[in-house]
């Protein structure tokens, strides 16, 4: 049985985000993307911020000053999601609100493309 840990399956999805990367997916963009896998905390929110569910975790496929994708095992078909990373040296911490554009099934995984609202500070996060 193979560890299950945060470094593994980041590993494991930075081979997946090349992979998928030069498999041509996503072309459609606005703002060039950076391939890089790292874990996010993400929660579906409403309108006025209020949380829909439980955070989860979520692995970066790739991201850019316009956009974000997520890999995850479950669907997120539409709407705003608050996706916060932390920086892996500073450990500081940005929470950004995000809009649901498109969500494709890959395997075992789900495709997870968002488009950035705006950075959300302290009062929003709650």
């Amino acid at each position: 049985m193979r560890e299950s840990s945060p470094e593994v399956i980041t590993t494991f999805m930075q081979q997946v985000v090349v992979e998928y990367h030069n498999y041509g997916m996503g072309h459609r963009r606005s703002e060039p993307r950076e391939a890089v896998a790292v874990p996010v905390v993400v929660q579906q929110v409403d309108s006025s911020l209020e949380p829909l569910d439980e955070p989860f975790d979520a692995v970066t496929r790739d991201i850019s000053t316009g956009g974000i994708g997520l890999f995850h095992l479950r669907e997120i078909k539409s709407g705003l999601i608050k996706v916060t990373m932390t920086a892996p040296e500073s450990h500081e911490q940005m929470t950004l609100l995000a809009r649901v554009e498109h969500c494709t099934k890959c395997g075992g995984f789900y495709i997870i493309g968002c488009r950035f609202a705006r950075v959300l500070i302290d009062a929003d996060r709650r």
